[in-house]
């Protein structure tokens, strides 16, 4: 076989595999970019409390097996990470945080999905019948609409309002949810 003949046969097996491999590449990182890297992403600090926060908000295409609301509790040097359930974060993103104890956090987002965490050992489990009344507000993670840029996801310090937006007018539907006087049907964009 000669030389000639063998670097024929290289470049044509590279232009195969340029052809075949280029688009398959291309596809896998839109499809990586899309599903592993958070659309929107904040972090809250409670570095008094010992613990940090961060939520991100993911795309995706079945809201029925995957809301894409991720809280990540940062806590001792680890990191726990759960869904919280709901849907439609583009247009309900608000999730308040509460301090229960020294031990357990709560977060009540859009829809009444409401959770209490555990911190040691991380557990995260829906809130039982609890009314809230003993619970600190910390704050909630929000949208805010800078004008003539694209929306950001933040935290917002127990200075912003309570509210907890619920998606319909009925009152009656939350009634038994914990912290049912700061439950609205919607809640009012914060300010930039």
């Amino acid at each position: 076989m000669s030389r000639r003949f063998l670097g024929r046969c290289l470049i044509i097996g590279a232009i195969i595999v340029g052809v075949a491999a280029v688009p398959a590449l291309i596809a896998l990182a839109y499809v990586g970019y899309y599903l592993m890297v958070p659309r929107y992403s904040a972090v809250a600090e409670f570095e008094k409390l010992g613990f940090n926060l961060r939520l991100d908000l993911f795309l995706t295409e079945d809201e029925l097996r995957d809301s894409g609301r991720y809280l990540t509790v940062i806590n001792g040097g680890s990191y726990h990470m759960a869904m919280l359930a709901g849907w439609d974060w583009a247009h309900k993103a608000r999730t308040n945080v509460y301090r229960i104890d020294e031990g357990h956090i709560a977060v009540a987002s859009a829809l009444g999905y409401d959770y209490r965490i555990t911190l040691q050992p991380f557990t995260v489990t829906p809130v039982t019948p609890d009314s809230g009344d003993g619970w600190q507000y910390l704050g909630a993670f929000d949208f805010i609409f800078p004008a003539g840029r694209r929306p950001r996801l933040r935290f917002f310090d127990s200075t912003l309002a309570e509210c907890i937006p619920m998606g319909n007018d009925d009152p009656s539907r939350w009634a038994g949810k914990p912290r049912a006087a700061a439950r609205r049907a919607t809640c009012p964009t914060p300010a930039p």
